[in-house]
């Protein structure tokens, strides 16, 4: 299947990759990576379970680089090349993020899923940002500037195993690539079977109306085919709380096809899924707070179109390490170009003092 490139060039081309996933960086090593002001890599040591690793992290171009031969040491997950492809893929905190060198630069996606992550290939190491590490690897860092040293740890997370299911589907003069998530090792069953039924249920929908489509439009050819597929990325897995972003492309063979992204926020306890106001502590001020900021920031985009007027009765977002993202899909506010426009609140702006996220929603830890 090569569809996955045709998918990247033309998201690259209209600049919707570079809108997509919000990057984190721990505010030391973040800090670290803005006060070095030298152009070539400089050496950090990274140091992990009480030991000095025998490869070194990076600093260059304003972060901090870390080897996929550490993140896997540090995140206890495994390392794997794939000759064919020339990729390098290292599965970890219910993610494979795979690096691939096929068109000689490093693209990196995640359960096929593209995330907003730049790859590095330095002095003949394969590198990603430290944030990538957090975000979908299950790493945490400290900085200690004196010693410019990196303390890698591994992330508590819940208990929960995330498996990429692949669904066997074929349409006449159409490449069909369907993966999803599907969820294990809960204590209830019931739960489980029920989060499982909404992320299967999902797919389904999508690929019946993909199919309904197509026999509408017609033109499809072996030379032209057209395309449908899905991919996600766990964002956040922590507190008794499972994060994901779904995603499914189809192209009817156009201009460019179409993308189209849901955010889920399950408690692992009973099954829901939360929506923004469950997140917020159904905070109205809160809420309006966001609404305002969302908005103020999404006029200031060189590519909006008009017509916010509020956040959505159920507006889309997702949950990271470290806050709230409110999204819209391609088009709702904002030109093609612009991709999925993503407005980042951390915990501690949209939370009460000294609480802790998701502490008002019963979870199995």
């Amino acid at each position: 299947m090569k569809t996955w490139k045709k998918w990247t060039s033309a998201l690259l081309a209209a600049g919707v990759i570079m809108g997509g996933s919000t990057a984190w960086v721990d505010q030391s090593v973040q800090a670290a990576a803005v006060s070095s002001k030298v152009t070539a890599p400089a050496e950090v040591t990274l140091k992990a379970g009480g030991k000095t690793l025998a490869q070194k992290g990076l600093l260059q171009g304003g972060s901090t680089w870390v080897s996929l031969t550490a993140v896997k040491d540090v995140a206890g997950g495994t390392l794997k090349y794939d000759a064919k492809t020339k990729s390098y893929t290292v599965t970890a905190a219910n993610n494979a993020m795979t690096v691939s060198l096929m068109d000689g630069q490093p693209n990196v996606y995640i359960n096929g899923y593209y995330p907003q992550v730049e790859a590095k290939l330095i002095q003949g190491r394969l590198y990603i940002p430290f944030s990538a590490m957090r975000d979908y690897l299950g790493v945490q860092g400290s900085w200690d500037a004196k010693a410019k040293t990196l303390t890698l740890s591994k992330v508590k997370q819940n208990s929960v195993k995330v498996t990429s299911v692949t669904k066997k589907a074929t349409v006449k003069n159409a490449e069909v690539d369907i993966r999803y998530p599907q969820v294990s090792g809960l204590a209830s069953k019931e739960v489980e079977a029920a989060i499982n039924k909404v992320l299967k249920d999902e797919v389904d929908t999508s690929f019946a109306a993909f199919k309904k489509q197509t026999i509408e439009f017609g033109g499809a050819t072996a030379k032209r085919p057209y395309a449908f597929e899905t991919s996600y990325v766990v964002t956040y897995n922590e507190n008794g709380v499972l994060g994901l972003i779904t995603q499914h492309y189809e192209d009817y063979a156009g201009a460019h096809g179409m993308t189209y992204r849901t955010g889920h926020t399950f408690a692992l306890d009973t099954g829901k899924e939360l929506t923004l106001d469950d997140v917020i502590a159904n905070s109205k001020s809160m809420r309006e707070t966001i609404s305002k900021k969302v908005g103020e920031q999404l006029k200031a985009s060189g590519g909006y179109l008009d017509g916010y007027k509020g956040l959505n009765k159920d507006q889309d977002f997702y949950v990271s390490p470290t806050g709230v993202v409110v999204f819209f899909q391609l088009y709702e506010y904002t030109a093609y170009a612009e991709g999925f426009p993503e407005m980042t609140f951390s915990y501690k702006e949209i939370l009460p003092k000294g609480t802790a996220p998701f502490s008002n929603v019963a979870s199995e830890k």
